[in-house]
């Protein structure tokens, strides 16, 4: 798409978009001057782009639960969606009508939710000052840490506490950078296709409010006040966001996923990519002691997932003292690997296991896979 359609796009609707669905980002220092704002008691079509699938969530959130009409995955149109920007509008648009015509779905009201190296996070300290100043004191303390323009930019902030510089009152700001040509390319196929988009999200906030509107996982209680790490086990990356205090702390993306496990089958055996994927799935194992072209694969990879991991949870505890994981819950398509989260626990040293079910989510069949589109659905 020409570049002059897109600056066509009324730019303040996109960052109200955006205010819409990343509230929770807001200072909590301040929530006692915040309004409550109302539950919404409505449906939506929550769609999360990835750049080899595609899941859609239709449901709602209401009173403290999930209602769930429709969870589906499919294949991303080939070379539509490369680290979260959509690169081909026109095979993305007719993907998503055929879809919703084929699945009979009526909603209208979209949800986008996505994650990409080009979207940055970053937690700095500013000056205290008045809450109607901070959005202007981020803008200009950013651009000291990111050589970025900022016009080309939407830019969300969180005060996480207060702090001290040099003597001086502070406040310790997560900060969060979103291309707005992103964002505009967004809205423009959600309009495109027929459909009014309501919000626009990033998949680590989308998950942070899935946890906050939960207690169990797995069946068991989870501590709010532990710190916990989740990782997006996706086909051309991992998201390995960090929770304390049921807060996002920390944010990283590792740059390979299950689709180099693919790649890595198909050459080795000579299968088509698709034949690839399912072979790993129902014959590749990490507990299988027998060694095995697939297992060999499969361990070589997530081995150096693991590496990978291992320094971004060294950089975490590095960061501040007292900084811990209590333990690692794994999601995502790539999750299905058997016998991964034993593999890591015993590799790291730090529980894990794989999201199987959540109090708040009631629906018959596995949701590993739809965490993101699901937790996007919250309106509130």
């Amino acid at each position: 798409m020409a570049a002059n359609k897109l600056k066509s796009i009324n730019l303040d609707t996109i960052k109200k978009l955006m205010n819409t669905d990343l509230s929770g980002l807001k200072s909590k220092i301040n929530q006692k001057s915040q309004k409550k704002r109302k539950e919404v008691n409505k449906t939506f079509l929550s769609f999360d782009l990835g750049s080899e699938k595609i899941k859609i969530a239709v449901g709602k959130f209401y009173k403290g639960k999930f209602t769930i009409e429709k969870l589906i995955t499919a294949d991303t149109p080939e070379d539509s969606i490369q680290d979260g920007n959509i690169v081909n509008l026109p095979a993305l648009e007719y993907f998503i009508m055929q879809k919703l015509s084929n699945e009979n779905i009526k909603i209208k009201d979209a949800i986008c939710t996505n994650n990409s190296t080009s979207i940055i996070n970053r937690e700095i300290v500013i000056p205290e000052v008045q809450e109607d100043e901070i959005d202007t004191v981020v803008k200009y303390e950013i651009q000291q840490y990111l050589p970025l323009n900022m016009n080309d930019y939407i830019i969300q902030s969180k005060v996480i506490e207060k702090a001290e510089i040099e003597g001086k009152k502070g406040l310790r700001t997560l900060v969060i950078t979103y291309p707005d040509r992103m964002a505009s390319t967004y809205y423009k196929t959600l309009t495109n296709v027929g459909l009014k988009p309501v919000a626009l999200d990033i998949s680590y906030n989308s998950l942070n409010k899935l946890l906050n509107n939960s207690r169990k996982i797995n069946d068991s209680e989870y501590n709010s006040k532990d710190t916990l790490a989740f990782i997006d086990l996706g086909a051309n990356s991992l998201g390995v966001n960090i929770y304390r205090d049921g807060n996002l702390d920390f944010s990283r993306i590792i740059k390979s996923g299950g689709s180099n496990i693919d790649v890595a089958i198909s050459k080795t055996l000579r299968l088509p990519i698709s034949e690839a994927e399912k072979t790993k799935i129902t014959t590749g194992s990490l507990t299988n002691m027998e060694e095995s072209e697939v297992n060999s694969i499969i361990k070589d990879v997530v081995d150096e997932w693991i590496s990978e991991l291992q320094r971004i949870i060294q950089f975490y505890r590095n960061r501040k003292i007292g900084n811990t994981i209590d333990k690692i819950f794994l999601y995502g398509g790539s999750s299905s690997i058997k016998g991964i989260e034993e593999y890591i626990t015993n590799k790291i040293g730090i529980s894990t296991e794989k999201v199987q079910s959540i109090d708040s989510i009631n629906y018959s069949e596995s949701i590993e896979k739809y965490l993101n589109a699901i937790g996007a659905l919250i309106r509130i």
